[in-house]
Order: structure tokens, then sequence, then C-alpha cells
């Protein structure tokens, strides 16, 4: 699928003057053959077995009911088997820019696993929505959900107590648009930032654009699954099943009924994801 990710010209920020932080030289070279077809999915296995930790979480995650595959995955030959060696990368990306994040954060006030238990509640909503809004689009989504925010840290940490007071003002009050708020007071936006983050990092095409657009919900060409998702800020009493699935149907004239079972079972399988990532 292609998206609509659109530039924004008019932001004032460089984007170049922030500092994006690098994988570890494990997982450069882990994904350097992942995007190789020729390298053998033994050789995948024994490189990732390099790095013991991230071998491990690859696997907890995968398994994770809310990645929804349909049986479990013993190792990562079987993984690459079932999942296509693009959708192994995908994960492989998600946990070393989870780990990345986490360990440079400096901005204290930000709480990484709480971050990141919300980022795993979009990957859930949006995995499990795209089930039944538009089922091509269930692993590209998931990943999305899980890695929009990805430039949150970094703005926390660029712009300090500013930034702190503005997260916090768009988790409190209802019908905020966090770029919009980002865009007026610093010149930038998460989702131009993160856009850019992505391909530093090489990621794919669709999920670079999916990061850049989350919050356009004029967008037709991104995945309803991802605009939900979008609506998750952390605030436990606006991420319920119940408030997210009203606000879902009245945002984009959808049934209310029929969101409500589909965002609890979400909420359900996010609390495992989040604890596989870590």
């Amino acid at each position: 699928m292609i998206f609509s990710f659109k530039k924004k010209n008019k932001q004032t920020a460089d984007l170049k003057s922030f500092e994006i932080p690098s994988f570890s030289t494990s997982v450069v070279s882990l994904l350097g053959k992942l995007r190789n077809p020729e390298i053998a999915i033994n050789e995948l296995t024994s490189e990732l077995e390099r790095d013991p930790g991230l071998y491990v979480r690859v696997l907890k995650t995968v398994n994770a009911s809310a990645f929804g595959l349909s049986r479990k995955v013993s190792n990562i030959q079987h993984a690459v088997n079932l999942l296509g060696r693009g959708r192994l990368e995908a994960l492989v990306l998600s946990v070393a820019v989870k780990d990345n994040l986490t360990a440079k954060n400096q901005a204290t006030w930000l709480n990484m696993a709480d971050f990141w238990k919300t980022a795993s509640l979009r990957a859930a909503v949006a995995k499990t929505l795209a089930a039944e809004l538009d089922p091509q689009t269930q692993s590209d989504v998931f990943t999305i959900g899980l890695l929009q925010d990805i430039a949150i840290p970094i703005l926390a940490n660029r712009h300090g107590q500013g930034y702190r007071d503005l997260f916090e003002r768009w988790q409190t009050e209802e019908g905020l648009n966090l770029a919009e708020l980002e865009n007026r007071f610093f010149g930038i936006d998460h989702m131009a930032l993160g856009a850019y983050m992505a391909e530093c990092w090489e990621f794919p095409g669709n999920l670079i654009e999916g990061i850049g657009d989350h919050h356009d919900h004029e967008n037709t060409a991104l995945p309803l699954a991802v605009k939900i998702a979008a609506l998750i800020n952390g605030n436990a009493k606006q991420d319920n099943s119940k408030a997210l699935s009203l606000q879902a149907a009245q945002l984009f004239n959808l049934n209310q009924e029929k969101l409500l079972p589909l965002i609890d079972q979400a909420l359900q399988q996010s609390t495992e994801l989040s604890a596989a990532l870590n």
C-alpha cells in the first residue's frame, strides 16, 4: 500500500539539526543481512544469536497475542519462514528503536515504560481494527502504531520544560492535536521528525509515510486503523475501550457497538505486548 506522506514545508526547524541515535553494530549487521535476499536463513539466525537480549525479545514479541500469529514461533528460522524477511525486519527495527530511545532519553519527566505501554496499545488497537477494516494492512499498521511517536523523546530532550507543558496539555485536554501544538510552539512536529528518523534508519517507505501522516485525518490513503490508534494519548481516562470507540465512531462515522469489543480485545492484548518488548 502506498501512503501519501506530505512534507511540511512551512516548518522552520531544520530536521538535520537533530541528533538521531544510531543502532548498535549487531543491529546494523543483522538489518543488512535481512535486506539481502542472498543471505541464507541459518546465517540470519546466527547473526541474531550474537545478541541474546534482542533474540529473546524478538521471539517474545512475535509470540505476543497482539502480533496476531495463529501459532507460536519457536526460533528465528521458524519466524523467517512464517513472517518473511520484511515483517521480521520491521519487528527487529521496532525492538531496536525501543532500546535506542529508552537508553538515550534524558527527559526524566517522560516515563519511558509508560511511553512504550501506550505505544503497545496503539499497535494492538491498529492491528485488531485492521483485521476488520482493511485486512491487507495488518502487518504495516502494527509497526506504524508502535513507532508513530518515536520523535517525542527527541523533542522532549530538545525543548525541556516547554515540551513537557505542551505534552501534558495534550494528554489532559480533549480534542487537541499534538502535531498542531508542536508546530505552533516549536516550528516542527513529531510526525515530520519521526519520518526523518525513519528515513535515517532506512525504514521501508510505507512505514516512513505512515509515521509521517498518522494525525492527518483527511489523508484518505492512510489506513483508518492508524488514524484511530493515533487518538490514544496515554491518558488513562481517555484510553479505554468505551472512550476510544465513541471518539472513533464520531470522528470517522463508524459503528461504536462494533468497535467496542474490538478495542476492548486490543486493550487486553497490549499488556502482553508491552511486557514482551521489555
